[in-house]
């Protein structure tokens, strides 16, 4: 071997243990002359990659496309476009990422089946969406990989399909495909780096998106721990947005905070377009603190990012441009078609934005849809459901059906170990309560309270202190002159026998307004029932 083939084989070693600086140097130094060599430039290009120069990386890797080509080797050039693809995609370049998909497909055409076309179909996946084409092309690529015998390719499609599989709603089949890729993965059956840090990824996010934190949790420092032995920037910044998204969502919001700075200054370094769902997430914890000003400026310049609309959807809320909640949320439900989770959380949010801006049938609409994505069987989408119907009900006037779902949703939260959606169905659960046993709704207004306190949710927060105050004062009986002009109409019809139905049609509202008018002359009034209030009032002209 010519000194050349030498640095060459060093370079490609040094690219396997994960030694990137000193990859580069030597296969930089090894290709500059003579011709070019395909494994060469791919090695160069994953180091590149993992050193946080992405466009070097797209680069080194279209080289290697036509050296594989030159060298009667379409299934190599086909893994390069791949490449290409993929990382142009993760870079926001749509259009570049369809035409080197294009490209591999064009030169499989008429060619036997190979580990490229794998490859391809690892890629149709990756930008399906999420559901029964996802899967599909998953498990295509699991089957090429199989046939052709290639480990990596078999490994990253698996856990590709198990990821798939727990965001379509079947967590157990998902979650089994991505234990069994890991085994594989971590048994040295593994040589490429970047096949083991997807592998890694798959498995994290499905484990967030399950709602599986503890195992989430253990799984990200695994993994945090894999990408700084391998000094693999990009992963390590991905791995702690997951691992952020898991310990604000159990309540570690200190950690939370300093993960997500952590991960936005890994990106900043390297490939920062990846860094958009960290950005998202501590956006997302600005909004809970009340600290509007700073999350606005971490979404300043990501209105089109998937992963942002979410958090903006939350920010513009806080702000009372609930009508623009809305519209965000719309866009990104149209994009989340088949992701049960992803669209769960949207709906849920979306239940809330349309509360806000004072559309109750398009809330109703939006809870009803979750409720048809609960029946999957995931317990958080389950959670979430329950707690939409209660606030749907609350709303509409009907605070005895605005209990049972509080309570179911309450259950779910707290075995999932969410504090702040366990508060949150709490209080909901404590206005749900409050006409008919104030004490007890005080209680629970007191616990979900102590939690907002001391996670610092400011805005949840206050609207426990509004609830307890309104509770409070109800327990002094203010009179008949707490009553608005409306509110002593329906006590006159009220203390005359007339249900809802008929108040109503006598003052030409809506039934459900009539009841909502109800409830509050019970709770201003301090009584526990119509007869009560009636009575109120004929106390009242003797």
């Amino acid at each position: 071997m010519d000194a050349r083939g030498v640095a060459l084989a060093e370079g490609l070693r040094a690219v396997q243990e994960a030694r990137w600086a000193e990859a580069r140097e030597r296969l930089e130094a090894a290709l500059a002359d003579g011709p070019p060599v395909a494994a060469g430039l791919d090695g160069l290009a994953q180091a590149l990659w993992f050193l946080g120069d992405g466009p070097g990386a797209i680069a080194a890797r279209a080289r290697a496309f036509d050296a594989h080509l030159d060298d009667g080797d379409p299934g190599g050039a086909a893994t390069s476009a791949v490449w290409i693809s993929h990382q142009h995609s993760v870079r926001g370049r749509r259009s570049a990422a369809s035409g080197w998909l294009a490209r591999a497909e064009t030169v499989l055409d008429g060619v036997p089946e190979c580990p490229g076309s794998g490859w391809v179909a690892v890629e149709r996946a990756r930008r399906a969406p999420v559901g029964v084409e996802q899967a599909r092309c998953a498990r295509e690529a699991v089957a090429i990989a199989r046939r052709t015998r290639d480990t990596d390719l078999e490994v990253f499609a698996t856990s590709l399909l198990g990821r798939a599989e727990v965001a379509a709603g079947h967590p157990v089949r998902g979650m089994a495909l991505l234990e069994e890729a890991m085994v594989a993965a971590t048994s040295g059956r593994v040589r490429n780096t970047h096949t083991l840090g997807e592998a890694y990824c798959n498995l994290v996010m499905a484990c967030a998106d399950a709602g599986d934190w503890e195992r989430a949790t253990e799984w990200c420092e695994h993994v945090d721990a894999f990408a700084r032995t391998v000094g693999a920037a990009p992963l390590v910044g991905a791995c702690r947005a997951v691992h952020a998204d898991v310990l604000l969502t159990t309540g570690h919001w200190s950690e939370a905070e300093a993960a997500l700075e952590s991960a936005l200054d890994v990106h900043a370094h390297a490939i920062p377009e990846l860094g958009d769902p960290a950005a998202a997430l501590l956006a997302e914890l600005r909004v809970r603190q009340g600290r509007l000003t700073e999350a606005a400026a971490l979404l300043a310049d990501r209105a089109e990012t998937p992963s942002s609309l979410r958090a903006l959807a939350l920010l513009r809320l806080a702000q009372d441009r609930a009508g623009e909640a809305v519209a965000l949320l719309e866009r990104g439900l149209r994009g989340s078609a088949g992701d049960t989770l992803r669209t769960s959380r949207l709906l849920a949010t979306l239940v809330d934005a349309e509360l806000a801006s004072g559309a109750l049938a398009a809330a109703a609409d939006a809870a009803h849809r979750l409720g048809e994505a609960a029946t999957d069987g995931l317990r958080l989408t389950a959670a979430l459901s329950g707690l939409a119907s209660a606030r749907v009900a609350h709303a509409a006037g009907r605070p005895d059906d605005a209990a049972e779902p509080s309570r179911r949703a309450l259950a779910e939260f707290l075995v999932l170990a969410m504090p702040l959606d366990a508060a949150s169905a709490r209080l909901e659960l404590a206005r749900a309560l409050a006409p008919s046993a104030r004490e007890t709704a005080a209680d629970e207004a007191r616990v979900a309270r102590s939690v907002f306190d001391g996670l610092g949710a400011t805005a949840s927060r206050a609207a426990a202190e509004r609830l307890l105050a309104s509770l409070a004062a109800v327990r002094a009986p203010r009179g008949l002159g707490a009553l608005t002009d409306r509110e002593r109409e329906v006590l006159d019809l009220v203390a005359r026998g007339l249900t809802n139905a008929r108040i109503a049609q006598a003052l030409v509202i809506t039934e459900k307004t009539a009841g909502h008018h109800v409830s509050n002359i019970l709770a201003k009034l301090g009584v526990r029932n119509r007869t009560e209030a009636a009575a109120r009032l004929v106390a009242s002209r003797s």
